[in-house]
């Protein structure tokens, strides 16, 4: 890869960060983000237990979904006490339901 290509992927990289910052390190993207965490099943179990082999398909989607969260979460660069606060008011959320 020549340095021109490659200053220009790194530039589309931190342009695509700075994209997912914008989005959900502001107020309407911390409510899109504690919607995520409960469809997601952040603070829940994925795991299928009626599967006597322990790993369905279900657990594997529910997974999938869990990593799709998380994956958000690394590129906002939502640091750990914003996580925990994330989750915090989620479990909050949903025990009011």
């Amino acid at each position: 890869m020549t340095e021109n290509a490659e200053k220009k992927k790194i530039s589309k990289a931190v342009q695509l960060i700075q994209a997912y910052k914008a989005v959900f390190l502001s107020e309407n993207g911390q409510v899109v983000l504690r919607d995520l965490a409960v469809k997601c099943h952040m603070l829940s179990s994925v795991t299928d237990v009626s599967n006597p082999n322990g790993f369905s398909a279900a657990s594997a989607f529910y997974d999938g979904k869990r990593a799709a969260f998380l994956d958000i979460i690394k590129m906002s660069a939502c640091d750990e006490t914003r996580l925990i606060a994330l989750l915090q008011e989620t479990e909050r959320n949903k025990n009011e339901l």
